[in-house]
């Protein structure tokens, strides 16, 4: 069903509610219950008030001339106008719920049963009302009872019942293996070229203020905390955009607020009426989409004309509005309220005035907007940002620094259960054990006379760490190096909790925040002893698709007991939102078609921007000072708690990770890296054990199962007859008694 339709349902359902044969019985139960006698049953006489809300004619003799019907009936036609545009613009912004629905209801009865009281008080003549107390007191109590109850019938049809579940997401698709992906439609291009993600994630601070303020309240500001990685990307650079976009939008801000304000000081609820001047013109460009589904077409000129009309239509009515306001017998606040002073040309002016200002603010900042994704963030012009960070308190540009040499640590702090912050989740994980005996000849019936030669973990991390270095120098087999192999990094990485630091000098950093890097000689000792939190990692990324997706795989190795533990971790993140893209699109000037493109676009999104403009304004003022509250607070914290959490919570990059893959070679490539890189590393220990005198008969085997299903099952009792599980398995019966590399099961795989 679609928006138009679930719009419709509850309006229809309201019209027919409103109707004469609906309003007719409840007026003569209304009259012979209640009159002369109003203190009686106050609370049924209320909903009965209320149930007159949507109440409509077609008869002038049922209200004493044509006057008192032509205001009634526009009432009731701005209640159900309302409903509609508060409806659509709801949806259009988030998925609708209980409670903005709700929000809508009241909204627009209140709106509907002040423009019926404006109206007939201007039309009708000789009319006598009640003091403007009791009308603002019935106005305000009709809207919250009929508000709730058709906001509540609009709910059932936007956001369903209560408790009840929604739909799949459109787009989820089930990938093969089991694994959930989902990918939406994209019109826009995808990465290629070596650090194309840095400037997505750049264009998303203008494109994204959501983004943005994360990236500078949970990076930037947090100066206690350590650097998550971003592999792939350059959060420094992103860092140094989100501060750039934050200034544009709080010059923007300020003159919206300036706007709020005015209207506010002359007629407050004339807010309402800057608002319904802004949503008639979206309206209009709203209902002109075009059918197009494969493309990303520039609205035509038709457009914007029928938006300038209905921006005029929409100050008309501002205009009729004022009239009908300074016709209400109301005076002092609540005429200050009204704006009905001065014959309502105070309240009509602002109200129109600020419209027109706020969506010429909000398109100059599109513009400006446009112009610094062309100049400098397009694939030919993108320089990575440097130098001095401008006219900003000392520590931005002390936490700049640490940010930039966290690129290059090896060091991971991090906070909570997982140690992989930075990385997104676990895509999948195995773990294998492997007692380090002597092999045997190949007939099995005594040992080598020499025995096995010993090494060290670090001789076995280095024999893993220059086969996959060599991969990517040679590619995998094939004499030449593989494209998307070239980005290949492999590093030695430790992760250690927040909390237990301590007073551990090798991670005591130069700042607050704890060092990045640690020399050779450290990394090599917590490799030999992996107790505690503080654990080695050979850690494998690989940029694809312009570092739009990166492929992570952790090795951690470790001797213990005799027995050689290896556990692999992948982790893959994502790429980021589709929209971060369209600065592809911006090559060159800007053309009247995509000129068009912002002047529709400024106007659908002024209205939302201009209410929370005042509150934006607010936050951006005291940014500085909540930083320097919070520094306070957390030394204080640090001196006076011995487990302290210096962990970092969240990654940049993973702030910006999309649900949605933008292509299905995406997803293919990834799992095309994570295989090849678990493949020769397990070719890589089998064969540098075999090298050292070691059976491998066991690691053979496991090692058949990790390359087969990708698990190990360990512990337990599982009773399995023949079968073979993947390509190129092997279901082996009655296998000898004897062991060694000949032995049956020990299926090779080679080391080239």
């Amino acid at each position: 069903m679609g928006l138009r339709t679930r719009l419709a349902l509850p309006v229809l359902l309201l019209v027919l509610a409103g109707s004469p044969p609906a309003q007719e019985p409840l007026s003569d139960f209304y009259a012979a219950r209640f009159y002369g006698d109003e203190s009686a049953n106050k609370p049924l006489r209320w909903l009965l008030e209320a149930a007159f809300t949507p109440g409509w004619d077609i008869d002038p003799e049922r209200y004493g001339g044509t006057s008192a019907l032509v205001a009634i009936d526009l009432g009731a036609l701005v209640l159900f106008a309302g409903l509609v545009l508060l409806g659509r613009w709801l949806s259009a912004r988030r998925r609708p719920g209980w409670r903005g629905c709700l929000a809508v209801g009241v909204l627009a009865t209140l709106v509907a049963n002040f423009a019926g009281l404006g109206l007939y008080t201007g039309l009708v003549d000789g009319v006598q009302l009640a003091p403007a107390g009791t009308l603002v007191t019935n106005a305000v109590r009709g809207a919250l009872v009929f508000g709730l109850a058709a906001g509540s019938l609009l709910a059932c049809t936007l956001a369903g019942w209560p408790g009840g579940t929604t739909g799949a997401r459109p787009g989820a698709r089930r990938a093969e293996g089991g694994a959930t992906v989902t990918t939406a439609p994209t019109h826009l291009p995808v990465g290629s070229a070596p650090g194309d993600v840095t400037r997505y994630l750049c264009a998303g601070a203008y494109l994204d203020e959501h983004f943005a303020d994360r990236v500078l309240e949970e990076v930037l500001a947090d100066e206690t905390s350590a650097v998550a990685a971003a592999p792939g990307a350059d959060p420094a650079a992103v860092v140094r955009h989100c501060l750039t976009a934050q200034d544009l939008r709080h010059r923007r801000d300020l003159r919206l607020a300036g706007a709020v304000g005015a209207v506010v000081l002359i007629a407050p609820l004339w807010l309402l009426v800057v608002l319904l001047v802004l949503a008639l013109p979206r309206q209009a460009t709203e209902g002109r989409r075009s059918p197009t589904t494969r493309g990303r077409p520039q609205p035509p000129p038709a457009v914007l004309v029928g938006a300038a009309v209905t921006a005029g239509m929409a100050a008309l009515i501002a205009l009729g509005l004022g009239i009908a306001a300074a016709a209400l017998p109301v005076d002092g606040f609540p005429g200050w309220l009204l704006g009905t002073y001065l014959a309502g040309v105070p309240a009509v002016l602002v109200s129109v005035a600020a419209a027109a200002f706020a969506y010429a603010t909000v398109l100059r900042h599109d513009l400006a907007v446009d112009r610094l994704l062309r100049t400098t963030l397009t694939r030919e012009t993108y320089t990575p940002p440097a130098g001095p960070v401008g006219d900003r308190p000392d520590w931005v540009g002390g936490r700049l620094a640490a940010i930039e040499e966290a690129r290059e640590g090896n060091v991971t702090v991090y906070s909570g259960y997982s140690p992989f912050v930075g990385y997104a989740a676990t895509d999948s994980q195995w773990s294998l054990a492997v007692p380090l005996l002597p092999a045997e000849n190949t007939a099995g019936l005594r040992a080598r006379p020499a025995g096995p030669e010993p090494f060290t973990l670090p001789e076995l991390v280095g024999e893993i760490r220059d086969r996959l270095r060599a991969l990517a120098a040679r590619g995998p087999g094939t004499g030449t190096p593989a494209p998307d192999l070239g980005s290949l990094t492999v590093e030695d990485r430790v992760f250690v909790s927040g909390t237990t630091l301590g007073d551990d000098e090798r991670f005591l950093g130069t700042t607050v925040s704890p060092a990045v890097r640690l020399p050779a000689e450290a990394v090599e000792e917590i490799m030999l002893r992996p107790t505690g939190t503080r654990r080695h990692f050979l850690a494998v990324h690989v940029p694809l698709w312009g570092g739009d997706v990166v492929p992570s795989t952790f090795l951690h190795l470790a001797v213990v007991g005799r027995t050689l533990h290896l556990h692999t971790d992948h982790h893959v993140l994502g790429p980021v939102p589709a929209a971060y893209h369209v600065v592809d699109l911006l090559g060159g000037d800007l053309t009247p078609a995509a000129h068009r493109g912002l002047l529709v676009n400024a106007l659908r999104h002024t209205g939302p921007t201009l209410l929370s403009a005042p509150f934006r304004a607010l936050r951006h003022a005291r940014f500085d000072a909540r930083h320097d509250r919070r520094t306070a607070d957390e030394l204080t914290a640090m001196r006076e708690n011995p487990v302290y959490d210096f962990g970092a919570r969240v990654g940049l990059r993973e702030l910006a990770v999309s649900p949605d893959y933008h292509n299905y070679f995406q997803v293919v490539d990834a799992r095309r890296i994570t295989a090849l890189v678990e493949r020769h590393t397990l070719a890589a220990v089998r064969a540098f054990l075999d090298r050292r005198g070691y059976d491998t008969t066991d690691f053979r085997a496991q090692q058949q199962t990790i390359l087969n299903q990708g698990l190990i099952q360990q512990g337990g009792t599982s009773i399995i007859g023949n079968q073979a599980i993947g390509t190129g398995a092997r279901a082996t019966t009655n296998l000898p008694r004897g062991t060694g590399p000949a032995a049956p099961g020990g299926a090779a795989v080679p080391d080239e």
